[in-house]
């Protein structure tokens, strides 16, 4: 199948990077195949595009983004408490859909943006809870040997923000278990927490939280604010003066990865002065960087 080409800022919620990318996004396994057999080397995983900056590249890089129109984004029941959905799932619409039919136990992940894919991958947590509660098994495909990949419950590997899912393999469906629930209470639940989320989520595009928490008893946010981050700029890129974790375009306008860059360390070296700490950057970028 053919990709097409795009800007960063059309794939990347915080629309950084002024270069292109070239998209492929396969609706079923043979196309997944096809896409993988075609390229020489493996594709970027994009997802939707909610922690990454792009890239300010004049050739394009090549992205896999799973399509929605065929298994990779549908819901169904397997048996009892256990689902199997497919990884381009918007992670909320799932929660959503779930609750409808009468499941659920994870309504603190309600409002979190992306895809099931990307929650896996990075083990999307919230008020206490982690997506990696409910997961039972996860299959994938290796990008680099383009080979099947299976994960199961008891090879384990979460942990905070650490997900099993290697890199260089792309989730494609995950047999989820969940706790039988009342709808109605539910839905109530994942609609507060959207709320709750609208209301402390800064103005402005963005990526999330930029840095992991070193440890509760240090938040990074309250380490960069204590470090003078809030208010700090590059380009159409600024620090937050609701939330110094938090990097925003507030005109969301196209800006440049590399002001991103310049930002996030700017950021990491007030830190790192002032507290001696380093902060390790949750964002994904086409380019790595750290």
């Amino acid at each position: 199948m053919d990709g097409k080409i795009c800007s960063w800022a059309k794939v990347c919620s915080l629309k950084a990077g002024t270069g292109s990318v070239l998209l492929f996004e396969p609706d079923t396994p043979k196309e997944l195949q096809e896409v993988l057999q075609a390229l020489g080397k493996p594709p970027l995983i994009l997802g939707n595009g909610t922690n990454l900056v792009g890239s300010d590249s004049e050739e394009p890089i090549a992205a896999l983004r799973l399509g929605k129109k065929g298994i990779f984004g549908n819901l169904s029941p397997i048996t009892g408490n256990l689902f199997r959905a497919g990884c381009a799932c918007n992670l909320s619409q799932l929660l959503r859909q779930l609750a409808s039919m009468g499941f659920g136990g994870l309504s603190g992940l309600s409002g979190i943006p992306g895809t099931l894919g990307g929650a896996l991958a990075m083990n999307a947590g919230a008020n206490g809870q982690e997506i990696a509660l409910a997961v039972e098994a996860i299959e994938g495909w290796d990008l680099c040997s383009r080979q099947p990949w299976l994960w199961r419950r008891e090879q384990g590997g979460w942990g905070y923000r650490q997900s099993p899912v290697p890199a260089g393999v792309i989730a494609t469906q995950a047999v989820l278990h969940l706790q039988t629930v009342d709808p109605a209470a539910e839905n109530r639940l994942l609609a507060a927490e959207v709320q709750r989320r609208k209301k402390v989520t800064p103005a402005g595009a963005s990526a999330g939280s930029v840095f992991r928490n070193p440890s509760v008893e240090n938040p990074a946010g309250r380490l960069l604010e204590q470090a003078g981050c809030k208010g700090l700029s590059e380009g159409v890129f600024s620090v937050s003066e609701q939330h110094a974790n938090w990097i925003v375009n507030l005109p969301r306008i196209p800006g440049s990865a590399e002001d991103c860059r310049k930002l996030t360390q700017l950021m990491q070296q007030k830190v790192r002065e002032l507290f001696a700490i380093d902060l390790h950057c949750e964002w994904r970028w086409a380019e790595p960087i750290f």
